[in-house]
């Protein structure tokens, strides 16, 4: 798996794997380096693409850098299994370009009111710019099935109402105890804790996911993403 840090002004990525990085995604942007040399070895195999920290010019890329990201890669996907994006708040020309190039959209939100404005702003831009984006929905934090289902169908009802449309729902990551300590340590919290309550969600919603790749198939995704870094959308 290729694991893509999508903040590119604000990248934390690396320092919540406690990963080094030699080298900065703005190097890649300017053509002073290869996607593979800012590949850095994670946990478990997982292959990770740093961002950039305060670097400004990032933060919202205009069309030509976005054109240089998206086609490194897709031509870093060549080589992964799976390209799964990271992608910053907010609902930036960067992030945006970076949802429309994948195969499938994850918002993740929690039940406090700010969180949920936001992801429903979020799908709404998604949407605009592209009616036939498969979205799911993942509540974090949740303290039980029931809250993190009040959450998704609350959600899902508006924009049912006002977009015509609702996300899937994929499930609840249950607030956990150990994740902070996961974060202190710069370690990822299924390699710290493999039966932790918040892991066995993750591990649940990957295998969902998997299965549907699996029997669906998204082979689509990487012509999809060199399309979009050529300018064919």
């Amino acid at each position: 798996m290729l694991l893509v840090d999508g903040d590119l002004g604000l990248a934390n990525l690396d320092v919540l794997l406690g990963l080094v990085p030699g080298r900065t995604v703005d190097e890649l942007i300017r053509g002073e380096a290869h996607i593979d040399e800012l590949l850095l070895d994670g946990p478990q195999g997982v292959r990770v693409l740093p961002a950039a920290s305060g670097v400004s010019q990032l933060a919202d890329l205009d069309l030509a850098g976005r054109t240089k990201l998206l086609a490194a890669l897709a031509e870093g996907a060549e080589s992964a299994d799976d390209l799964l994006i990271d992608t910053g708040s907010g609902v930036g020309t960067t992030t945006l370009s970076l949802q429309l190039a994948a195969s499938r959209v994850i918002v993740v939100t929690t039940n406090e009111p700010p969180s949920l404005v936001d992801a429903f702003a979020s799908m709404k831009l998604l949407w605009r710019a592209d009616p036939d984006k498969p979205v799911d929905l993942v509540v974090n934090k949740a303290a039980s099935e029931e809250e993190a289902q009040k959450t998704y169908e609350q959600l899902a009802r508006a924009c049912s109402h006002f977009l015509g449309q609702a996300p899937r729902w994929l499930g609840p990551v249950y607030s956990d105890p150990l994740l902070p300590g996961a974060v202190r340590s710069q370690r990822a919290l299924a390699e710290l804790h493999p039966s932790s309550r918040a892991t066995r969600c993750y591990e649940r919603i990957a295998l969902q996911l998997c299965a549907e790749r699996e029997l669906g198939g998204e082979s689509g995704f990487w012509h999809r993403l060199a399309d979009l870094a050529e300018g064919v959308h």
